[in-house]
């Protein structure tokens, strides 16, 4: 299991991604206060609970039939979506949630994903 194994990638992503849910926030509250920082927290964590779950079911998919490792994207993918909406319906009954910084905490989590799209270039033999 070395760097090139996926399931490395995907560990690699999601600790990143933990550590953009704490500095996000903790930039906030330095900077702004601590409804900001707040906000910034349940954004990051709507980016980040439902990329932990897909995760696991990439995880949960090691070593079995290619079928049932599709159907395991294809669930974990719906559930994904379905999980990020209803968070943030949760998130939106909360008092003081303030829009700019939920969504700043919450792109930013997510651009951790995506950066690691972007520079995971594949190997060339």
């Amino acid at each position: 299991m070395g760097v090139s194994d996926p399931f490395f990638a995907i560990g690699r992503v999601l600790i990143i991604q933990a550590g953009v849910l704490i500095v996000v926030p903790a930039l906030m509250l330095v900077f702004f206060g601590w409804l900001e920082a707040r906000s910034a927290l349940f954004g990051g964590l709507i980016g980040f609970v439902p990329n932990l779950y897909f995760a696991y079911r990439i995880l949960a998919s090691r070593g079995k039939p290619v079928k049932q490792i599709v159907r395991g994207f294809y669930v974990g993918e719906s559930v994904k979506i379905m999980l990020t909406a209803g968070l943030f319906a949760i998130v939106f009954q909360i008092p003081n949630i303030l829009f700019l910084p939920l969504f700043a905490g919450f792109l930013a989590v997510l651009l951790v994903f995506w950066f690691a799209l972007l520079l995971s270039e594949p190997k060339r033999e």
